[in-house]
């Protein structure tokens, strides 16, 4: 009997993974789970069960082509009751988890392992878990903040195989919660809360040149993303990274970047330079060119603050960069 993991990614971005038998159905397998899929004839024929595969292999047994469509399956939507994994998949619904799931998103245990200034501020958080905690590269979690009853949501910036010790980047704000937390109080061994994880922003498997537009603390998930590529066999397509902050100082991870073992160019720019800077000053939306973007025939992944985000969206669709090719992550200041 062959099993795989099955990532089940919901619209307001919860998702969970189940074990899936190849000899069973993608839905059968969710239910096993606790995982009700949305569903109505189980036949092939309703469409109900739809949903978007974004990676994996799999196929279908017999369905009715008015559930779905040659240009639907070319895209890669599936019915899940006819679908049968041959490979760790993902599959989004377009409804939200309520829908399928009856207990809230799972928190798990852990204690504080490392606090770190590692860039202006910029402190570098370790956590470790109790017990294993499944996630795509580039989803983030919600961290409890200890002795309060807030929470605050930050990006894994270690690949999904690393799970004894979680690796994220907290971005220092004046009266911010957690920023109280681990540049005043924080200690090793603390008892810190992990739910999650959450997320639509996440690595597709790549298939074409890549553009990675990151914004302060906006790097750490692409840190997971280039970690994961390296250690399911790389990729030869090119990749462009623009990374930006407001000032030299706060640039972090910069040896990290240097040995990524993948076609990686890293372009840098700060909204204030000081002396020696040699990079570029002013936004670093401006770094993007007609060049890195081929004609649109490219996968951009955004992440930082919203104004960051919204222009580099703005720029991307006015040259021909397509929607469904545009992945994004905003980060709110707390």
């Amino acid at each position: 009997m062959t099993t795989h993991k099955v990532t089940i990614l919901f619209e307001d971005g919860r998702s969970v993974v189940i074990d899936a038998d190849e000899a069973n159905t993608i839905y059968l397998s969710a239910l096993k789970g606790r995982v009700r899929i949305e569903t109505d004839c189980l036949e092939g024929a309703c469409a109900t069960c739809k949903g978007l595969c974004t990676q994996g292999e799999y196929y279908l047994d017999d369905y009715s082509d008015e559930a779905l469509s040659d240009e639907e399956a070319a895209r890669r939507e599936v019915l899940t009751c006819q679908m049968h994994p041959k490979s760790d998949c993902v599959i989004e619904f377009p409804y939200e988890s309520s829908l399928a799931l009856r207990t809230e998103p799972e928190t798990v245990a852990g204690r504080v392992a490392e606090v770190e200034t590692i860039a202006d501020s910029v402190i570098r958080l370790v956590v470790e878990p109790e017990g294993e905690l499944a996630f795509l590269p580039g989803q983030y979690v919600h961290l409890g903040v200890p002795g309060t009853d807030q929470r605050r949501s930050y990006s894994f910036a270690n690949p999904p195989s690393v799970t004894g010790q979680l690796s994220f980047y907290v971005k220092v704000l004046e009266n911010g919660a957690m920023s109280e937390y681990v540049s005043g109080r924080a200690k090793p061994g603390d008892e810190m809360a992990i739910t999650g994880p959450f997320g639509h922003f996440y690595l597709r498997p790549p298939v074409g040149p890549i553009v990675m537009v990151a914004g302060g603390t906006g790097l750490a998930p692409m840190l997971s993303m280039f970690d994961h590529m390296m250690e399911t066999g790389g990729t030869d397509q090119p990749i462009r990274l623009l990374y930006g902050a407001n000032t030299p100082g706060e640039l972090f991870a910069l040896d990290h970047l240097a040995g990524i073992d993948l076609p990686l160019t890293t372009e840098f720019a700060v909204v204030a330079g000081a002396p020696g800077w040699g990079g570029h000053v002013g936004h670093v939306t401006e770094l993007l060119g007609p060049e890195l973007v081929a004609g649109g025939d490219v996968d951009a992944y955004l992440c930082g603050p919203p104004p960051m985000i919204e222009a580099a969206e703005t720029w991307l669709r006015a040259n021909g960069v397509e929607t469904g090719h545009i992945h994004a992550e905003k980060f709110l200041p707390s």
